[in-house]
């Protein structure tokens, strides 16, 4: 289990330490780590920042409210107008682009 994971670095972007690598055994492979034994990953710039974004989009919420609340209110209005060509439309370039990926 990895208990320490530390930032990027350029000059090293793969740092393994632990139980198994000091013994020369594969992962996984032969007895469990000792109690109080660490692993530390060191990532890479990419999956740092791939890491920032991904906490960043986790703090985004599913829902936009504020559209949500617009549309109910176009709908209630009836100033909400369907364009059913354009629908027509986006849907035949749809079922076109599909056809052209199989």
């Amino acid at each position: 289990m990895v208990s320490n994971i530390k930032g990027t670095g350029a000059a090293a972007p793969h740092t393994i330490d632990g139980p198994s690598r000091q013994s020369g055994r594969a992962a996984g492979v032969g007895t469990p780590p000792q109690a109080g034994a660490s692993d530390v990953v060191t990532l890479t710039d990419l999956a740092a920042r791939l890491q920032k974004l991904t906490d960043a989009v986790r703090d985004l919420p599913v829902v936009d409210q504020t559209r949500v609340s617009a549309f109910k209110d176009a709908l209630t209005n009836g100033d909400y107008a369907i364009d059913e060509q354009a629908i027509a439309d986006k849907l035949s370039a749809f079922e076109a682009e599909l056809g052209r990926q199989s």
